[in-house]
């Protein structure tokens, strides 16, 4: 076993953490001469395997940022020598490849690339190496989602084997790591689209998510600990804090068991960081994301685990109640106030200082002002799926869900009006709709053709959005777009905003102006109950003219 660290003083806190282990070690020496040896080797392993999951908690992160460096690096690189259209490949190139492909081991695979490149002249290599970037490129660009499922833990099992790990699939470490692999996955998804799109601003956000760099590791058990700071992690001071508190205050199991659902949350949204870093932004944005919450007593969410949940766009009527985010941020001041106890001493200042209105959670309405900065934004953009998701928000009032999921066959041409319009439908597969009476017909505003809506999708493949797997990509992207052009996410009413404002913005903005209710009800796709209106929805097959005059009425005042 190594250490990695020249540091005594470091390597003295590692000892202690491995002690309990290491007497278990020596207590097996001595017995030696009385057990088994297939006891011993029983042992043993189970002794080894223990002290390589207390190192791999904390080594995490130095494994997902050495992935995430190479994830540019070899972004750059590929993108360099891919130059070549793939119809340019010799048949030579396409039999090595071939041959290189045909087997499922990635291990062969590797051999097979060494062998070709060691057998082929000097003066050919080059150009294999530029012939196998152009394929590259283009299977990254068509390539499925391979973050989730099968596919993900694949990738987790063979990073950890290639540096040496054992970690069990059940423990707290593997399904933290299966988490951060698939937030670095869609980084780098975004950072090699934009990397071979030459979309530059594009690169330079998806480089900026990209954790700092540590120091290679080269298949040791442990990162290097040099720089590691001194305060314990989020995690062990909340494993004291509750164990404080269950044996002390005699915590009821009632609230153990809503402790264990913050604490759940906490983890899949929130990376484990030493105590003492975490700042009030980043207990802001936990926050923030706890207002869109769903109440878990309700279908479908009661069926659904955390991540689905997490995952799943919550329409207003169905998010948790103000009060019970509070009981999130109550949660957590406990939690650092612990920390800061004199006989703790974690930690001097609680990051646990921020304002938010608990008394109503109120999704709030976008002012004219702030869509004109989201539409300036948009038009800037030469990333795709953030270009037009914003503006279909904008000006279709449509749910994120039902945007993301869009078919090309669902941008559709009336005849009587002569006018385009979405097709909102479940009837393709992997697409879902809230109820039976989201499936519906909404006109394409004047301004998104204008802008080259419909010439965009007329270059797309099958799917309008194909970088776009579910909602979360954008509901994780878009507190970042608000922060970067100046919206705030709450306003002045302190009512949250988050996409699902857009259509809050459009119902509002299109009820002001009086548009007949019944028609602005079948353009959105359900009863607009929450605004004070209960009259009932129709699903009547109104002309499309109809609908065609609801949203042109809708439009973006300038000051």
């Amino acid at each position: 076993m190594c250490l990695r660290t020249h540091k005594l003083e470091v390597a003295l806190i590692l000892m202690e953490r491995l002690k309990p282990l290491i007497s278990q070690l020596k207590g097996l020496v001595i017995h030696s001469r009385t057990l088994d040896t297939s006891l011993i080797s029983q042992q043993l392993n189970q002794i080894k395997n223990a002290m390589q999951k207390q190192l791999t908690i904390a080594d995490i992160d130095p494994l997902i940022a050495k992935l995430e460096q190479g994830f540019s690096d070899g972004g750059h690189a590929v993108n360099a020598l891919g130059d070549k259209s793939i119809l340019e490949l010799d048949s030579r190139f396409k039999e090595l490849f071939i041959h290189m492909a045909d087997t499922d081991s990635n291990e062969e695979r590797v051999n097979r690339f060494a062998e070709i490149i060691k057998g082929l002249p000097e003066g050919e290599r080059w150009s294999f190496l530029e012939s196998m970037s152009s394929v590259i490129k283009l299977f990254t660009r068509i390539e499925g989602n391979q973050s989730e499922g099968d596919g993900l833990l694949q990738q987790a099992n063979e990073l950890l084997a290639e540096h040496g790990y054992a970690i069990e699939p059940k423990s707290l470490p593997y399904r933290v790591l299966l988490s951060k692999l698939k937030t670095s996955n869609a980084v780098r998804d975004e950072l090699l689209a934009s990397i071979f799109n030459e979309d530059f601003l594009g690169e330079r956000e998806a480089q900026g998510l990209l954790a700092s760099t540590f120091e290679p590791m080269v298949h040791k058990p442990i990162a290097d600990v040099d720089n590691e700071p001194t305060g314990p992690l989020f995690s062990e001071v909340y494993t004291e804090f509750l164990e404080f508190k269950i044996k002390k205050e005699k915590l009821t199991e009632k609230i153990q068991a809503d402790y264990e659902r913050f604490y759940t949350v906490w983890q899949l949204l929130m990376d484990d960081k030493p105590i003492d870093q975490y700042k009030p932004k980043d207990i802001g944005r936990f926050i923030d994301r706890c207002f869109e919450l769903p109440r878990m007593n309700i279908a479908p969410y009661n069926k659904m685990t955390w991540q689905e949940r997490l995952d799943c766009e919550v329409p207003e009527e169905d998010v948790i109640s103000a009060k019970s985010v509070q009981g999130y941020y109550k949660w957590l001041q406990s939690i650092f106030a612990y920390a800061k106890k004199d006989t703790v001493d974690y930690i001097s200042v609680s990051p646990c200082s921020i304002k938010r209105d608990f008394s109503s959670n109120t999704r709030g309405a976008f002012s004219d002002m702030e869509l004109g900065q989201f539409l300036n934004a948009a038009k800037a953009e030469r990333n795709p799926w953030k270009k037009w998701i914003i503006q279909l928000g904008i000006y279709t009032g449509a749910r994120l869900g039902e945007l993301v999921q869009l078919r090309k066959s669902d941008i559709r041409f009336d005849e009587e009006t002569k006018r385009h319009y979405l097709l909102i439908t479940d009837e393709h597969k992997d697409q879902k709709l809230k109820t039976e009476n989201a499936k519906r017909k909404i006109p394409i505003h004047k301004s998104l053709k204008a802008d080259g809506f419909i010439e965009y999708v007329a270059a797309c493949g099958e799917k309008v959005f194909e970088e776009l797997d579910k909602s979360v990509r954008v509901t994780g992207w878009m507190p970042r777009l608000m922060e970067s052009i100046g919206v705030p996410t709450f306003n002045e009413l302190g009512h949250k905003r988050s996409f699902h404002s857009f259509r809050h913005t459009f119902i509002t903005k299109l009820m002001n102006d009086g548009v007949p209710v019944n028609n602005l009800q079948q353009v959105v796709g359900h009863e607009i109950s929450s605004f004070g209106i209960t009259s009932n929805y129709t699903h009547k097959a109104t002309s499309i003219k109809n609908l065609v005059e609801v949203v042109d009425m809708f439009n973006i005042r300038s000051n």
